[in-house]
This record gives structure tokens, sequence and C-alpha cells, in this order.
């Protein structure tokens, strides 16, 4: 998350409102004939269209007058310590995997249990990705991502020493419902890298003879390589970098650097199997956090400066060639960087675009997933009108076409994924990423598959093996109908190419395109899925983790200034010690004088 550092565009009236009413009244309370619901998210992390279409929704369906009042927060830290200081409640927030583990392992969050037990969330549990989250009878051997991260929920025990005994029975699944989830990568500018180092790269004699464009090229396969996140200490790069300012996502950056043998298949130290890599990439002793810091510091020396959210400007306005980014930042930058508008619509001539290239490097990655959860309240209010319609909140966000609405406005992926009967999301993702349609030699494009993402079945339950699909602009027509009627839907057929009882869904694009370079950042390759590492929660080692990068962050003087310091401070000192010898001995001569002419 993130991931979750973007500006405010909150509606000003329910923004004033939203700051002030919490602090007047608790959440779900009614000061009038309304129903308001508290929702607490991230910064320009929604379409906020989207809350009045709810509203009206309700108005319409139940007669009910229901009224979100919707704030954000800059980063999961001050929303942890907005809601510890109990000033301010709420119904539902979203946050990222680790602060969801955190606030269930002190005890300030509720499972939705009862929710999905009562299908109140049935969109969510019918169109969730397989790969993200499962529900019913498959749940406990799942490994969907969400289902693999267990939770720890004090049980009120404490065991013969007096340590808190924790209940380690749920996973994330039951404490969260999925919104976004990314990767955390490399997003660069193979171009500008060269057009401002490439003379140090023609220095290493590999490089010496390549031209501009090939030199390009070897940039882009070095970023994908085992070698991604060492660019960022390769001298070649010096000062063409940002990092981000979190201690977090750096830190996993300084795993990877620090153990980077051990994520290497190509090594002989390589961890074989996916769980021991996820603990490495959790490690966090005190050895760990010391050699991470080392590696951060030496980083630190080789970057043009740390960023929070200005990277995924600098890096379209240039002031920057690569950038560190969560993986929906890096598609609102490569679309920036490609059309000239607000809107997407008019392309940049192509001397003005801005080629970014976002990438997984084949060593691994971060895979966070952001998503909304219930902050516990008093036993009454699971049976009030404000539990109700959050639920009800949260299952309209799970609808297959809300859910494209959020994808298209943050450049995120939602958690959604094309099951069951709908094909939203697989319909959106061809008409803007595939381009086999649209060229005379469709087997000269490059093949993307991201089969692991969707999941199509019969209405026995059972995996289709083939499956036509036609993709159409969802935001300008209606429907699939009313698309077909004007003839501009385009047709894709769906197999199980490999025979293993799933179909086989494989995007056909150019890699280097636009749409290709957007599709890698919206969706990691199937190749790369064993190789993304979830970050879990510190727990008593966070404190020191905060201590190392206030190490980092603290800027030392560079060795040259130092060095002029200590002979700026002793030629000072030498001046003051000779200027009070002269002073002393000019005010012993005087004396003498002064005693000469007395007796004289």
């Amino acid at each position: 998350m993130k991931k979750m550092f973007l500006s405010t565009k909150a509606f000003l009236c329910l923004g004033l409102f939203g700051i002030l009413a919490p602090s007047i009244v608790s959440c779900g309370s009614e000061t009038d004939s309304a129903t308001y619901i508290y929702v607490l998210n991230a910064e320009d992390y929604i379409d906020e269209e989207l809350l009045t279409e709810f509203e009206n929704l309700v108005k319409e369906e139940d007669g009910k007058d229901v009224k979100v009042i919707y704030e954000t927060y800059d980063t999961n830290e001050t929303m942890y310590n907005t809601l510890k200081t109990g000033k301010q409640t709420y119904d539902v927030l979203c946050c990222s995997d680790y602060m969801v583990q955190r606030l269930a392992r002190e005890n300030m969050l509720s499972s939705f249990d009862d929710a999905f037990n009562a299908g109140m969330l049935d969109n969510y549990k019918n169109y969730v990705s397989p790969f993200l989250a499962q529900y019913g009878a498959n749940q406990s051997e799942s490994d969907a991502k969400l289902n693999s991260i267990s939770v720890e929920i004090p049980t009120g025990e404490t065991d013969s020493d007096g340590n808190i005994i924790y209940d380690t029975s749920k996973s994330l699944a039951d404490y969260a419902v999925g919104y976004m989830w990314g990767t955390l990568g490399m997003l660069y500018n193979p171009s500008l890298i060269v057009e401002r180092n490439g003379d140090l790269f023609r220095k290493l004699p590999e490089y010496a003879s390549l031209s501009d464009e090939e030199l390009e090229k070897v940039i882009v396969e070095s970023f994908k390589s085992v070698e991604g996140y060492s660019n960022l200490w390769a001298p070649e790069y010096n000062k063409t970098q940002s990092i981000k300012d979190s201690m977090r996502d750096t830190y996993a950056i300084g795993i990877f650097e620090l153990y980077k043998d051990l994520f290497n298949p190509e090594s002989p130290t390589y961890l074989p199997t996916y769980n021991e890599r996820n603990e490495q990439f959790n490690k966090c002793d005190d050895d760990t956090i010391k050699g991470v810091q080392e590696e951060l510091i030496k980083l630190k020396e080789n970057i043009f400066g740390f960023e929070v959210d200005s990277g995924k400007d600098d890096i379209v306005t240039q002031k920057i060639a690569v950038n560190i980014a969560w993986s929906g930042d890096a598609v609102n930058s490569i679309g920036r960087g490609y059309y000239a508008d607000d809107d997407w619509e008019e392309v940049r001539d192509e001397d003005s675009q801005v080629v970014l290239y976002y990438t997984v490097p084949k060593i691994g990655a971060n895979v966070w997933f952001d998503a909304w959860c219930l902050p516990k309240h008093e036993d009454s209010y699971y049976t009030s009108d404000e539990y109700k319609y959050t639920i009800k909140f949260l299952d309209f966000l799970n609808d297959p076409y809300n859910a494209v609405a959020n994808m298209s406005y943050n450049g995120y992926t939602s958690f959604i994924g094309s099951t069951s009967n709908d094909q939203n999301i697989l319909t959106y993702t061809l008409y803007c990423y595939d381009l086999s349609t649209s060229v005379d030699d469709p087997d000269s494009l490059d093949t993307y598959d991201i089969s692991y993402y969707f999941d199509f079945v019969d209405e026995n339950g059972d995996p289709l093996t083939e499956l036509t699909v036609y993709s159409y602009d969802q935001f300008e027509y209606d429907s699939f109908e009313d698309a077909l009627a004007d003839d501009t839907c385009d047709e894709y057929v769906f197999t199980d190419e490999d025979g293993d009882g799933k179909l086989d869904i494989k995007i056909r694009t150019d890699l280097s395109s636009y749409e290709g370079r957007s599709l890698v950042a919206q969706y990691p390759e199937t190749s790369n899925i064993p190789n993304l590492y979830v970050m879990r929660d510190f727990k008593n080692q966070n404190d020191k983790i905060v201590t190392m990068w206030e190490n980092v962050k603290v800027n030392p003087l560079p060795v040259w200034v130092v060095v002029l310091l200590i002979v700026f401070l002793v030629g000072l000192f030498g001046y003051l010690g000779s200027y009070k010898l002269i002073r002393k001995y000019k005010v012993k001569k005087r004396k003498k004088l002064r005693e000469e002419l007395e007796n004289n």
C-alpha cells in the first residue's frame, strides 16, 4: 500500500463534516432520520461517485436514507494512531495486510464470520479471485493468499509466565474483506537513464560499444533479472533514483539485497520452498536489522532522495529515472507518460512520450493487500442499521461492475476476479490490454499468462475448459447487447491449452507498448507468483526497526565536508591559540615599557 499516499479528492462538504462529526457524535448515532456510516480509507483510493450511487441504491431498494461519511488518511500509521486515541470511531476502515494483523492482535477488530454466514457478502464470496481468498468447504485447506496469513486473537487468558495466550486458528480471510492488491517493484525510464548516465555505463568494457538503443534494452533486461534491486546500489545509476520514505517497504528492498543469494533461483544457496523464502523475507532479528541498516545507508549515498508520494510525478516529469513504486502508482505514471490529458484520451506525440517500464525482478517482490475491516463495537451494534448498511456498502463495492469502476479510477487491481457467470473484470482487462484483434499478425505479439487469477465454472460448479468472451467499453455501453448492436465487440476464445483441467487466460500484447507495459504493472505474470512474498507485522521488533529507519534517515555530512570542518576547526583553534599568545606577549611588553617609563 502501499500504497496509500495520494492526494485527497473528497467532497468538500462531506470532508469537513467527516472531520468534525466523529468528535461530536459517536459512530453509528443518528442526529436525524438518516443512518450514518463512517468510512475511513486512504486518500484518493475510491471512485467517490460510488458513494452517492450507494446512497441512491439504498433509497431505491429500502426506502432508507443512508449517508456515507467518508474520511481519508495518509499512512497506515496515521490511521492506527487515530484509532488508538479512541476520539474517533468508524464503522469500517481500509488498511494494509500487516495493519489488519496488528489491529486483530490488539483485539481492535470484529470478524466477518456472521456477515458471511448470513449471506450478506455474497458478491465478495462469489467473485473474489480464488488466488486471493476462498470460502466454504476448501477454506481450511486453501493456499489462497489471505487464507494463508494467520492472525493472533487474544483469548483473554495468560500462561504461567503472564504472557497473553492467542488463538491462531483464524486467518486474515476471517477479518478482512479484500479491496485492492499489488506488488512493490521497479518503475524506470531506460532512455533517461542512458541520457543521464550513459557515460558511466560505457566505462564498463561490456557496454563500451553499445548504441543508446542497445543500452536501453540491456537496462530493461537487467531490471527484470535477479540483479533488479541491486541496480539501486550500482554506481551506473548514481543519483538517477528515489526510494520510498516508507520504513516497511524500503526494509523489504534491503532484505532482498542482504540475502540476495537465498532468493536467487540461480544460486546454490537458494531456499527451495516458498515458505522458507517467505520466512526469510520477514526476518527481523537483531543481526538482520543491523545488516539491512548497513545496506540502506550505503544505498542512500547513491540516490536522489526519499519520497512518499512525489515519485510517481517526478518520474513523469523526468526529475528522476528510477523509482521504487507500488504497482497502482506505476499504472498511473505509465498512463500519464503516454497520454497528454487527464482523461487519458489524447495520446502524446511520439517525441514527447515518457516511456516508463514497471517490473518485478526475478529475485521476487513484496505482494501486498489492502482490505476492509470492522473496528470492534459493543454487542448491540451488530443488530443496528449502521452495521447492516456498512456490510451492504462493502458488498456493493464488490459488485464486479463497481470493482471495474474503482480499478479504472485508481489504477490498482481489485480483489474481484471474473468467476462464476460474471466476466466484467476479464472483459475490462482484454479491452485495455489485449492487442490481438487490432494487429495484422497476432502471432507476432507477446503472450502474457494471468491464468492464476481467474476461475470460470459451469452450472454444476465444474471448471470450464472453453470460454468465449466479448470485450467492449463498459463505461460507454450499459450492456454487452448494446455494444454488440453497435458492432464494437471483440471476440476472444480461451481453452484449456495445457490439459490441466483449467482455462488458460493469456493476453496477447506487445510488452514494449503502452498496453503491455501497463498490463505488467496491473497483473504479475503467472511465472512471478512463486516469488511474491507477504510481509507480516514485525510485532515486538517493530520499535527496533523504527530506530533502524531513523538511523538510515539521519543525514550524516559527506566525508569531504567533515575533513574541511576539521581543518577549519584546527585552524580556528590554532589561530585563537596564537592570538592569545601574541596578545599575552604584547600585554607583557607594554607592561614592561610602562615600568621602564615610570622608573625614568
